[in-house]
């Protein structure tokens, strides 16, 4: 299947087949609720027949069913929110009507009626409705909804979605659910697929640029569904995020608003200290929202139009001129300004400064959404959004950097300001839903098409990427951004979905099928400046340094072997690679009424990945290579040329939900399936991209093979390293086991008892097939490898074999306990903890030769252990309270607040939450500095280098540290665990405050809002409270090893006296009040 365009149309005219002979369809989605219920008489019998009519009250838009034989009434795909107003009637009984029924999205409400006799017909009875959010009969799996509501009530500085899923008791405040990776959701708007599908750096659309996709305004109701047992919901093993946008009614409305910060308005103190010398920050937010009737009662639009303009210091730090203290770094004014002079006097290059530089943050919006009631029975909605966001970065933050300590700009690090980059982010999506209904038989079908076009302009001219570490920690980074070279990525997204539901008795089934093709278009030219990430002088193109003075004596003026980096300047066409998959799923399930109490889901999905790009045959990776080895240590033959074949994973889920006592007071839910989800499609796109030394491609020292062009100015391109992917590589696959509790208690409190439990089936790790067996092992019994330019089984320079591979190993498990109240005086609150487990094998980034270079281990790599998960905080303790008080009539005000306290810490492109301790250096020689450190008991188990100072006050300044420190304490005689450090605990307060002013003018209703949103208001009231640690990146790698004894052949190392504690103040934002002033006006 290498032709992606014909597999894709193919598929198309099969999915077409389908739509038109299928008569069976989808009862509820991620875009819509549903409604059921069971009409009985009031002396408790079923009546069949009785007809339901629901009106949508906004729109006039009517729904309707009759009951079926068991009394029950299914009304599916209809529109999220309310009011509603339901009318059952039937001959003979009185008609019975309910109002201000409210629905949630992706939630089937359940609402019963018992109809009274009557002799003759007469008026209409109104019921109360009793809904009920935590006790519902369609709650199986975890999941959180958050309502129109809280959207406009609850703090938010970025006004962005992804500050409400925090509210989620399993998030870490971040996008990550449960330990998983934050690169496994799924997140969608408005049905469409709509997660940063490649996978670089940030896991939603706009995130590399600090945007979001779309607008706040036009945020309707969020779900974030953690284990939903039906099968229709897929392609994750972390969370659904399912986001839905404001639609018109009937009514015109519409809004001006402006939200404003500067640096007035930020913190600026940690601890009493000033944190930056001169704060400066700008930035301001616009937007107007219009929607209302085209055609009354027919044709209805939102339209939602946004800018953002924001500038703020490219770094908090700055440089040490004498005196130490908060904001300086260790990194020498004095040595900065001589690295700078040097490249610009011997070179003719310009680093730009390192301190007092501004980046900015620019992005525009545009949403319009348009909603068709083309009759009763059928609907239709088209949605566009587009995105143009643009924004200033430094260099990466971390991979490939000296001994993985990192780029800064933090207390040991400042790079160059033109060692950074500006990454373009624009977006353009389309999706069309239509939902349509027939007696018994409902159908949803939807189709979209999302073009992402991301690209980055370097700050530097074509120059090699310079790295100076100090102590083993990196120093400072000069030239040009590494992964900035031509860095072009396209994303082209399809998505199908067509859901039929038949209704049967106390049975709904449902069929339905999703197909999702994935095409992209990377240049990556990582390496095209040189290798700079190995040690200087290894071969020409290598550009980092372990110490300034070997810098500076590398590029003195007079020196013979002056560095020429120059001729490290790589020319001729880019490299680029196109890459192709896609993902097909079929799936059917019976959602059983088995008695008015009790409700069992069952069914199944097979989820069917495809990869369809078109690879050139590669004879050095089948034949050159003389061997490899799998993690057994076992020969193994790999072709990179080869994907995996297109085989079925099967996900088959059961849920249940049980009203124990019949008096919705006390309910039972859960269920038990399998998940299967994607992965970042950049780790299959590195396997096309890196070829190795295939002869049948063209390379610098292969120009006599064809150019295969792949755009105007790139071609495929030979490469240093080899990536892979064995065979039967599957995609990540979790099984999940859900079991909660849900209760009424005294005083109206709703509480709740959750517990889930995965486990992998399939996840993903990397390993090196050119690792040699090991030599020898070492006094901590790990194994040796034998060092630099003897690791290898194929000689070749250090270049590795990547193989993407699966592991069943990890698991993750959380227990949740979570209050609600709602008050009568309109006062709602929520508050929950959760305990948090989860463990891996691998730590996560954007690159899978990295994925093994970067990931820390305490013996063979190429069978990493499984330890915790860099995702997810283990305690967590959070909660959201909201009011509104009238004044009077013309006069409201509102007050929303959340608020966390947490052991651990949210997870960022750069970690964060855990830290592994490793070793400054190659301890195990396997050529990476990935070595997780052995905390000595005593003395006796450590060999310290003399050049570090004598042995007793190395052992008695590195003691003192371990003592300080909870985990190396506690692990002494051990090697240390990947990510077994902790963040300490943290707390925050969010709080919104908004006041409203609305006055009449003729028939219309007009109003001024003004809003302040204050995070970390504990550090506003007093700048030691809300202040969160972060380990130093020193204290990370407290041992600097510095090769071999030459007599004993044991491992010598250097402890920094002057590092005293693992954990420092982080003065980053996280730690720091801010507060954004908003004002609207509206009219309606």
């Amino acid at each position: 299947m290498n032709n992606p365009l014909r597999f894709t149309s193919t598929v198309i005219l099969l999915f077409c087949f389908l739509l038109v002979n299928t008569v069976v369809l989808l009862a509820q989605g991620v875009t819509t609720s549903a409604l059921t219920g069971i009409v009985k008489s009031d002396k408790g019998e079923v009546m069949p027949g009785a007809n339901v009519v629901i009106v949508f009250e906004q729109t006039n838009a009517k729904y309707g069913a009759n009951t079926r034989s068991n009394g029950q009434y299914n009304v599916s795909n209809m529109h999220i929110g309310g009011p509603y107003t339901i009318t059952v009637s039937y001959i003979g009984y009185k008609t019975q009507q309910i109002k201000n029924v409210y629905l949630n999205l992706g939630q089937e409400s359940r609402v019963d009626f018992a109809l009274a006799e009557e002799a003759v017909a007469g008026a209409t009875v109104l019921v109360t409705a009793e809904q009920n959010e935590v006790i519902n009969s369609a709650r199986e799996g975890a999941a959180t909804n958050v309502s129109p509501q809280m959207v406009q009530e609850l703090p938010t500085l970025k006004r962005s979605v992804r500050d409400l899923t925090r509210l989620d008791p399993r998030s870490d405040g971040n996008y990550s659910f449960g330990g998983k990776n934050w690169l496994y959701n799924n997140i969608s708007l408005d049905g469409s697929y709509f997660n940063n599908p490649y996978g670089l750096d940030d896991p939603s659309p706009g995130g590399q640029a600090n945007a979001e996709p779309f607008s706040y305004d036009a945020v309707d109701q969020v779900q974030i569904s953690i284990a939903p047992f039906d099968v229709r919901e897929g392609g994750f093993t972390g969370a659904g995020i399912n986001t839905v946008t404001k639609s018109g009614t009937n009514e015109v409305k519409g809004s001006v608003y402006s939200y404003m910060r500067n640096e007035s308005l930020l913190g600026n103190s940690v601890r009493g200290q000033k944190v930056v010398a001169n704060p400066k920050l700008s930035y301001n937010q616009s937007g107007v929202s219009v929607s209302g009737p085209i055609i009354r009662n027919e044709l209805f639009f939102f339209l939602n139009a946004e800018i953002d303009r924001r500038e703020d210091p490219g770094s908090d730090f700055v440089a040490n001129r004498g005196v130490d203290g908060f904001g300086i770094s260790r990194v020498r004014a004095s040595a900065l300004d001589s690295i700078r002079n040097r490249l610009k006097n011997v070179y003719g290059y310009e680093t730009g400064p390192y301190e007092n530089y501004t980046h900015e943050t620019q992005s525009e919006k545009l949403l319009l959404k348009l909603d068709w009631l083309i009759n009763d029975n059928h609907k239709v909605m088209f949605r566009y959004n587009r995105l143009d966001a643009r924004r200033d970065l430094g260099p990466h933050p971390f991979v490939l950097s000296p001994n993985n300590t990192g780029r800064g700009p933090n207390e040991n690090t400042l790079p160059f300001r033109n060692s950074g980059y500006k990454i373009n982010n624009k977006l353009n999506s389309y999706a069309l839903e239509v939902n349509s209904r027939f007696d018994n038989i409902s159908n949803r079908f939807f189709a979209s098409y999302n073009r992402f076009r991301d690209s980055r302009d370097p700050f530097s001219a074509p120059f090699p990427t310079i790295q100076i570490a100090e102590k083993g920690i990196t120093y400072t980074t000069a030239g040009h951004e590494p992964f900035s070279i031509h860095n072009i990525l396209d994303q082209d997204v399809l998505q199908f979905t067509n859901n039929l539901s038949y209704y049967l008795d106390n049975h709904v089934f449902t069929a339905g099928v999703n197909y999702e093709s994935f095409s992209f278009f990377n240049s990556f030219n990582i390496f095209r400046h040189g290798l700079f990430f190995l040690p200087y002088g290894w071969f020409p193109g290598t550009a980092t340094f372990s110490s300034l003075q070997q810098f500076f004596d590398a590029t003195h003026p007079d020196s013979t072997n002056k560095a020429n980096f120059k001729s490290f300047i790589g020319t001729g066409p880019y490299k680029g690679e196109k890459v192709n998959v896609a993902q097909l799923a079929i799936y059917a399930q019976d959602e059983f009424l088995i008695s008015p109490e009790f409700n069992v889901t069952y069914g199944i999905r097979v989820d069917i990945p495809f990869y369809l790009t078109k690879m050139v045959a590669n004879p050095f990776s089948t034949d050159s290579l003389k061997m490899l080895l799998d993690e057994n240590g076992n020969p193994e033959k790999l072709d990179q040329s080869k994907l995996p074949d297109a085989k079925p994973l099967f996900s088959p889920r059961i849920g249940f939900n049980w009203n124990v006592d019949g008096k919705k007071e006390t309910q039972l839910r859960g269920g038990t399936g399998i998940f299967t989800g994607r992965v970042p499609f950049v780790w299959i796109g590195n396997v096309i991209s890196n070829p190795g030394a295939n002869p049948n491609i063209w390379g610098p020292y292969n120009t006599g093979a064809p150019q295969v062009k792949t755009s105007d100015d790139a071609i495929l391109q030979q490469s240093f390293d080899l990536n892979t992917m064995v065979p039967d590589f599957k995609m990540p696959q979790v099984w999940t086991t859900n079991l909660a509790v849900d209760k009424k208690l005294p005083y109206d409190i709703f509480g709740t008892l959750e517990m889930l439990y995965g486990k992998d089936i399939n996840a993903v790790y990397v390993r090196n097939s050119d690792l040699k067996k090991p030599t020898r092992y070492l006094p901590d019994g790990r194994p040796y490898y034998g060092g630099a330019g003897s690791n290898e089984l194929n000689p070749d320079g250090g270049a590795g074999v990547y193989t993407i591979d699966n592991t069943s190993e990890g698991y993750n498990y959380s227990l949740t306990a979570q209050l609600r109240k709602a008050f009568e005086n309109g006062l709602f609150t929520s508050i929950s903890y959760t305990y948090l487990e989860a463990k891996s094998n691998m730590k996560s980034t954007e690159i899978a030769s990295v994925l093994w270079q970067g990931n820390p281990v305490q013996g063979n790599p190429n069978k990493p252990e499984l330890s915790y998960s860099e995702f997810g905080v283990r305690n967590r303790i959070s909660g959201v309270a909201s009011y509104r008080y009238d004044w009077t009539e013309n006069n409201k005000t509102t007050i929303g607040m959340f608020f966390e306290i947490a052991e651990g810490n949210r997870f960022t492109g750069a970690g964060g939450n855990r830290y592994s301790y490793t070793y400054a250096g190659d301890l195990n020689g396997d050529g990476y500095s990935n070595d997780l450190i052995y905390i000595p008991k005593n003395q006796s188990e450590i060999n310290f280098d003399p050049s570090g100072g004598s042995a007793n006050a190395q052992w008695a300044a590195l003691n003192a540290f371990i003592e300080q420190d909870d985990y190396l304490k506690a692990n002494r005689g051990k090697i240390a665990e990947r990510f077994g450090a902790l963040n300490p605990w943290f707390s925050n307060i969010d709080l919104k405050i908004m006041h409203e002013i609305s006055f009449m003018v003729g028939t219309q209703k007009h109003a001024f809002q003004i809003n302040a949103d204050i995070l970390n208001l504990g550090n506003l009231i007093n700048s030691d409270w809300g202040v969160r640690k972060v380990a130093s990146s020193s204290a990370t790698s407290p041992l600097e090893f510095t090769g071999l004894d030459p007599v004993t052949k044991v491992p010598l190392f250097k402890f920094n006296s002057a590092l005293k504690s693992t954990f420092v103040d982080d003065l980053g934002l996280a730690s720091r009040w801010q507060m954004q002033i908003g004002i609207r006006y509206l009219f309606n």
